[in-house]
């Protein structure tokens, strides 16, 4: 099975007459967090699917740019098959390499 990345990339709030980003460059900031975050999730998780069901993890990354203090916060949800991969998961999602 192969590992599954959904991204839901937003934008919040209102934009100060000097924001720094405009609709087109908060596009490119969108498309480039996306095959940033997807290359670096399926470097690390290649091939890591669970031994016991024989299934991948599955990311749904959020992002919401805040244009009123042009700040984006991005969070990770993870969904595998059982505990013991979420485990696993999370050990190798936070090391450093």
């Amino acid at each position: 099975m192969a590992l599954a990345i959904e991204f839901d990339l937003r934008v919040d709030g209102e934009a100060s007459p000097e924001a720094f980003l405009d609709c087109y460059e908060l596009d490119l900031m969108f498309e480039s967090t996306r095959r940033s975050i997807g290359a670096g999730l399926r470097r690390k998780f290649s091939g890591a699917v669970c031994e016991e069901h024989g299934e991948a993890p599955r990311f749904t990354i959020h992002g919401l740019y805040d244009k009123s203090i042009e700040e984006m916060e991005i969070s990770y949800h993870v969904d595998t098959c059982c505990q013991k991969f979420l485990l696993r998961v999370m050990q190798i999602l936070n090391q450093r390499a």
